[in-house]
Order: C-alpha cells, then sequence, then structure tokens
C-alpha cells in the first residue's frame, strides 16, 4: 500500500483576511508528516522553520522540490511577498534552495506550469499574476514576467479591485486561467515556453456573476466541464468547456449551503475525486465538506454535507487512490483525515492530527 508524505503550511504572523478575519501567526513552519495508505493514520515527521507565512504549496511531479508563496504586505520596504523553493530530501524534511519577489502583496497561491520551467504566482492585494523562472537546480530565479489585472467588481467592500486567487491550467496545458475574485472572472493567458511570459492571444475569459467572488476552479475528468467555487456567494458554477477553443457557458448555479442554513458561508477550496463522479468542495462558517455526484451530462446533483471535524476548512484534499480525504482546519489546527466512499461520497473520520498551527494548505507526494 502506497504511503505519503503530507506537507502543511499556514500563518506564522498575524494576517488580517479580506473578509477581515485576523488569523493568528500559530504556524511554526512547513510541517511534514508520514501518512499511512492503509489506515489513514498521520505521524508527525518535522516542521521546517520557514521564511513568514508559507500559506500556499505546491511539490514538483517527481516530489525532489517544494514551492511555497510568503504571503506577505511588504518585503525590505516595498509592497510584495516572496517564493520560497526547498529540496526534499529522502526523510521528508526540506532544505530551503531560494527565495524570490513575486512583485505583488499578499500571493496566495503557486504553481508549476506543467513543463515544470516556470513558477505563476497569483498576488492577491497586488492584483497581479507573475511567472518566476525554474532553474536547473530547482530554485527560482527573478519575475520574467508580472501582469496586474485592472477594474472592480460589484461589492465596493470585497472587490474594489482585482484580487487574483488562484492558478488553474486549461487542459491543452498551453493556456493558463487566473481565478479573480476582485473581478468575477478567470482571465486567460497563453504561456509562452521561450520566454516565459504569459500572453493574450484572443482565448476568452470566463464570466461569473457580479458578486460572486470567484475563487478557485477545477475541470472535470472529461475536460468538457469546468467547475468553480465562489468564495462571497459560496455557490458553484457548472460551465460547459470547449477545450479547443477555450469557449465557456453557464449550464448551472448551486449553492454550496444546506438548505434552511442560517450561518454565513464562505466558500473555500474544490476538488474532483479521482474516479471523476464526484465533486467536492469547503464551505468556512458552517465548516462542511459539500459533496456532490457528476452526472453524465456534467451538471451537478448535491448529495451530501458533510462535517469538517474543525473550524475554518481552509484546504482539503483527497489520496490519488481516493481512499482518503484530508481537511485543514485553519482555526482548530487540525488535519482531520476521512475514509471517503467513493460512491455515495459518505466521509468516515479515522484520524484527527492536532496542533498543525493555522494550517492553511496541505500537499501530498509519495514516500
Amino acid at each position: 500500500m502506497t504511503s505519503y508524505y503530507l506537507y502543511t503550511g499556514g500563518y506564522t504572523e498575524p494576517a488580517q483576511m479580506a473578509s477581515g478575519e485576523v488569523v493568528p501567526g500559530r504556524c511554526c513552519g512547513i510541517g511534514c508528516y508520514a501518512l499511512d495508505g492503509e489506515t489513514g493514520a498521520l505521524t508527525r515527521l518535522a516542521v521546517t522553520p520557514s521564511t513568514p507565512n508559507p500559506s500556499h504549496l505546491t511539490l514538483s511531479p517527481d516530489g525532489r522540490f517544494l514551492y511555497c508563496v510568503n504571503e506577505l504586505k511588504e518585503y525590505e520596504g516595498v509592497p510584495g511577498s516572496t517564493a520560497s523553493a526547498y529540496t526534499v530530501e529522502e526523510n521528508g524534511a526540506l532544505q530551503l534552495l531560494s527565495r524570490q519577489f513575486t512583485c505583488g502583496a499578499d500571493a496566495c497561491f503557486a504553481a508549476l506550469t506543467p513543463d515544470g520551467a516556470q513558477l505563476l504566482l497569483a498576488n492577491y492585494s497586488g492584483g497581479s499574476v507573475c511567472a518566476l523562472p525554474v532553474l536547473p537546480d530547482g530554485g527560482l530565479g527573478r519575475a520574467a514576467c508580472v501582469l496586474r489585472h485592472s477594474g472592480h467588481g460589484a461589492d465596493p467592500a470585497r472587490q474594489q479591485g482585482p484580487h487574483p486567487h488562484q492558478i488553474l491550467f486549461a487542459p491543452d496545458g498551453r493556456h493558463v486561467y487566473v481565478s479573480d475574485l476582485g473581478l468575477d472572472r478567470l482571465v486567460c493567458y497563453r504561456m509562452d515556453g521561450e520566454t516565459g511570459w504569459l500572453v493574450r492571444d484572443g482565448w476568452p475569459d470566463i464570466c461569473g456573476v457580479p458578486g460572486q467572488g470567484i475563487r478557485h476552479g477545477v475541470f472535470a475528468a472529461s475536460k468538457r466541464h469546468l467547475y468553480v467555487m465562489t468564495e462571497m456567494a459560496c455557490e458553484l458554477n457548472v460551465y460547459g468547456y470547449d477545450p479547443v477553443t477555450g469557449a465557456a457557458s453557464l449550464l448551472q448555479r448551486l449553492s454550496a449551503l444546506e438548505d434552511g442554513c442560517r450561518t454565513p458561508g464562505l466558500g473555500a477550496a474544490i476538488r474532483l475525486h479521482p474516479n471523476g463522479r464526484l465533486l467536492y468542495c469547503s464551505v468556512r462558517g458552517s465548516d462542511q465538506i459539500v459533496v456532490f455526484r457528476v452526472l453524465d451530462d456534467g451538471r451537478l446533483e448535491p448529495l451530501r454535507h458533510e462535517p469538517c471535524g474543525g473550524k475554518i476548512p481552509r484546504d482539503f484534499l483527497l489520496t490519488p487512490d481516493g481512499r482518503f480525504l484530508l481537511v485543514g482546519n485553519q482555526d482548530s489546527d487540525t488535519v482531520c483525515v476521512f475514509a471517503a466512499d467513493g460512491e455515495s461520497g459518505a466521509l468516515t473520520p479515522v484520524w484527527t492530527q492536532e496542533t498543525v498551527g493555522a494550517v492553511t494548505v496541505l500537499a501530498l507526494a509519495e514516500r
């Protein structure tokens, strides 16, 4: 049975969210845990004292390198964040390779291009997306490209300007969507592999409904549908998608809140089960994992609302075999592991890892 390294990140310094919440800096750095692929049990291995606020992590496909954003409002007196690169040693420990400026404040998401040549970053408060070259040793070079979004959304408090929140690669591997909460759209670019630049080439943006606050998205297994989680409205948008032209049309709009729910909810993460038949999202406030069935026509059918085992389920992931779903609960400082039924979507608690400080992100690698 496959076993894994689980990495966790969070806030090492107090951080004020756009929603007004102040998250205490209880994270000590990037945590590393062994995940038993048979039982779902976690064993704490190490915590790497990190540069500040490693609030989002991503691993190279071969598991040799780990990259994180350092979510900061300024760095060395200049508005902006940084990104850090680490080598992953045989025991899962991390060694810092390099750190680079992201050219924008509050970097909140990092993703490697499919060829591994660039690390793309979304700067939430900076309103920009940045491309950092990945060097031959796995470290990061200076920004090859920085693009700033412009405009605003319908909500004057939360959408007074652009707020990039996610990097999502299109099925063709050449185009990339930047989910922008402030603009209620997924802004489309093509990645130029030779220059490391992001360019506009005529593919359309994908628009949400004004005031929804687009956060994160995921493509269906068929590549012909796109599912988008919105933060402010706590709704899911289902789009029909043409992977050849990038054209998208809104087919369905569903609430992620239970009928009669009186607790305000903020949409967070969204994941597709490896079998492609179930879609999960997390809701902060009601503190639930919401499960949908993916129908034959790509639309969604609500199945169940499951408790997340803690408070503020900022991030979650599924193991590659779909056996377990792990939830990072930011305000209760826990990672909860559930056995995931791939047919019904039911979640059964099997493990709770305590004192995972202010956890905001989870990343998984095979051991």
